[in-house]
């Protein structure tokens, strides 16, 4: 501790005109009342120890604000709807190099099988299937791709019925992935990771600014192998930045994504009895001669936003995107036969299929911050329009053979009858076209700062036209429109504890994939409805979050097959998943972080006029009183780390999952499954080493399935990753 005496002991001799500045300080009033000493003159005093304050380690899994859950960014707290923020911190702690990965730690999320011919990311959230729900900065974004974290900040996971916030779909929820931008700072973070089964990867984020213009380059390159045997994944990407500070009051920022990447379509192994066959989880059915599946996505991204004052902004955002597929299928055609001449094999079936979409999106947000009688107000209203284009074409092979489920004896081609280009005879050829035009008005009022209210709706018009090429039955145009509401109450007693209730509404018109028949093109929107009552509590003075909430979540007039007419499809079905969800994220103790999540659903058809054979007891049931697809009542994810020292931090969790059904007549069954991770990490100034272990236990599971196929997952495996950092 320094003396205001400043005295003379164990003295040490310094130019006064070097300490005027820090004596101050130190001496305070004493020095003050000193007359100034000549230049030439000698003072003296104490030594002194000066230690700097390390700073404040930021809480790296919890999350403070999203701007998935309004059109502008707020405080969790504040929006009464449950809400999941993978921060980029927990993406790196644990190698989550797909968007896939990195959702595994949301609540009530699972990995699901393409349907319906569709491949890239494929996600089942609160029961339903959220395929095209996907977005980038909150603009849609649902091209058929596998997408990456290279270029990714966070990813934000809205739950429950929210057309009032996007528009068609959104039935279980939303995926909002949030893109790394210009922070204004100037440095270079570089990283190489080499694991098993040949895996390599290296990405780039690299940053500047000069006056009002800021830049950010994220690059990021794979070429990887697979437990599976000829599978492989090469990818590469590239997503520039940039903001202009164009004047005081308004900003122009750019985004640019081309992701690029060749790989294997690969469904896994058959089902056999209605459970994963009974072989090494590397086992490939396919021909290893004809695997291709090419994916190309470029995606643009202009937003111009200007504050007319304090109050009053207007926010534009232009998307543009575009998306191509070519890819040769490897599906299991049918269940494996248990007895007869074709005991103990499984007939297959290949495709060549080429899907491209285009799609260009204008939203216009503004946002008035003024209070209303007294009270503290925020009004948000606005319009989006969007166009896309979607086209599919399918050709399927000749000659495919069966295989032997337990001891397949692979061969390179399917022989002559390959489909090697789209001459010739066609399965599929399509060319879908949509249009959506909205505008919505959301108001938050503030009662009391304990009280506020949240309520508002959207208005869409969705129109959708089809040309089949191949059957003129099957073209079509239908128009639909839909107002979407929302509702909410929050109420906050005290700063650290955060009640809320919520309704909130969607809709899926028929040609929300745009991908449909004829047959039902013209049948009214399914709607879904949303009763959500939550919690949001900040503990241990706000560094650990903890949350709850319970829901139901409820489709009515769902697409069903006539009872009278299997041409004709009604809107007769039902279906609910009642659940729960616990979540706790941030700083438990010092040095000590946590993520866990938790999620109870109870998803079931309540009524349905469809059936199918089941694969095991052959016989034709309905789907009405069945469990969902690919939804297990228990799932869970804990993912804790520990710094031993500044230098070192390990870590490690567990994702787990009860069983679930892989088919719509409850048959076809994915165990449950516990896997355990773990990781250690070096740190220092300017550069990390980490690495982490993947199913330590080496755990048989499966990510997904269909009826006659699952998908393995990793097996033991491990990735080292060396970053640095300037």
């Amino acid at each position: 501790m320094f003396k205001n005496d400043c005295n003379q002991k164990n003295i040490r001799k310094r130019r006064i005109g070097a300490l005027l500045p820090l004596g101050a300080v130190l001496c305070g009033t004493a020095f003050a009342a000193e007359p100034v000493p000549v230049d030439d003159q000698e003072v003296v005093m104490d030594d002194v120890k000066v230690k700097a304050a390390r700073d404040k380690k930021i809480n790296r899994f919890k999350a403070e604000k999203s701007s998935t859950g309004s059109k502008i960014e707020q405080d969790l707290r504040d929006i009464p709807q449950s809400i999941s923020v993978v921060k980029k911190e927990l993406i790196e702690s644990q190698n989550a190099f797909n968007l896939t990965d990195a959702l595994r730690n949301v609540s009530g999320l699972t990995i699901a099988a393409g349907e319906g011919g569709r491949t890239g990311d494929s996600i089942t959230l609160r029961g339903f299937s959220a395929n095209s729900d996907q977005y980038l900065d909150g603009v849609k974004d649902n091209g058929q791709y596998s997408r990456d974290t290279f270029f990714i900040e966070k990813a934000e996971v809205l739950k429950g019925a929210s057309s009032i916030l996007f528009g068609r779909g959104a039935t279980g929820g939303v995926i909002n992935q949030i893109a790394k931008k210009p922070t204004g700072n100037t440095g270079i973070k570089g990283n190489f990771t080499y694991g098993l089964y040949d895996f390599k990867r290296t990405t780039i984020d690299a940053e500047t600014a000069y006056e009002d213009f800021a830049a950010r380059l994220n690059v990021m390159y794979q070429d990887a192998d697979s437990f599976r045997d000829y599978n492989y994944t090469n990818r590469w990407g590239i997503a520039p930045s940039f903001s202009l500070k164009l004047s005081p009051d308004t900003d122009l920022t750019m985004n640019l994504l081309h992701q690029q990447e060749d790989g294997v379509f690969d469904y896994g192994v058959p089902m056999w009895n209605g459970r994963p066959a009974d072989v090494p989880v590397n086992t490939y059915y396919g021909f290893y001669d004809n695997r291709m599946m090419d994916t190309d996505a470029n995606v643009a991204t202009v937003a111009l936003k200007h504050r007319f004052s304090d109050a009053f902004s207007v926010k534009n955002t232009v998307r543009y995107g575009d998306y191509e597929r070519k890819y040769l299928t490897h599906l299991f055609s049918g269940n494996a036969a248990t007895a007869g001449a074709n005991a103990g094999t499984i007939a297959r079936a290949q495709a060549l299929r080429l899907s491209t979409q285009e799609t260009i999106y204008n939203q216009t947000d503004f946002v008035l911050k003024k209070p209303l009688f007294g009270f503290n107000n925020t009004l948000m209203f606005g319009s989006e329009f969007g166009w896309e284009e979607y086209t599919f074409k399918n050709k399927n092979s000749t000659g495919v053979s069966r295989v032997s489920v337990f001891d397949p004896v692979l061969t390179g081609s399917v022989g002559a009858g390959l489909a090697s280009n789209f001459s010739g005879t066609l399965n599929t050829n399509r060319l879908t076209r949509a249009q959506t035009y909205a505008g919505y008005l959301m108001d938050e009022f503030e009662i009391n700062p304990q009280w506020k209210l949240v309520g508002g709706s959207r208005y869409d018009v969705f129109e959708a036209q089809q040309d089949d090429f191949l059957n003129s039955a099957n073209s079509f145009n239908t128009k639909v429109t839909q107002f979407s509401p929302r509702g909410g109450v929050v109420w906050q007693p005290t700063n650290w504890q955060s009640y809320y209730f919520s309704y909130g509404k969607s809709f899926n018109p028929s040609a929300e994939s745009l991908s449909l028949s004829a047959r039902s093109a013209n049948l009214p929107p399914e709607q879904n409805n949303n009763y959500e009552i939550g919690a949001k509590l900040d503990l241990f003075d706000g560094k650990l979050s903890a949350t709850a909430a319970l829901f139901r979540l409820e489709k009515t007039n769902a697409r069903t097959t006539s009872a009278t007419d299997p041409n004709l499809q009604e809107l007769s079905g039902a279906q609910r998943t009642d659940g729960f969800e616990l979540g706790l994220a941030g700083e438990v103790l010092p040095n000590w972080d946590l993520s866990a999540t938790y999620a109870y659903l109870d998803a079931e058809v309540v009524s349905s006029n469809n059936s199918a054979v089941g694969s095991v007891s052959g016989q034709t049931k309905s789907y009405q009183g069945m469990r969902m697809v690919n939804v297990p009542k228990h799932s869970g994810v804990v993912w804790s780390t520990y710094h031993l020292t500044d230098n070192w931090e390990v870590g490690g969790g567990v994702y787990y999952a009860t069983d679930r059904y892989a088919d719509s007549v409850n048959e076809a069954v994915l165990p449950g499954y516990a896997r355990l991770d773990a990781m250690v990490a070096y740190h220092q100034k300017h550069y990390d080493v980490q690495l982490n272990v993947f199913n330590l236990t080496d755990t048989v599971y499966y990510e997904s399935g269909r009826t006659n196929s699952a998908l393995p997952g990793t097996p033991v495996s491990g990735q080292l990753t060396v970053s640095f950092k300037y």
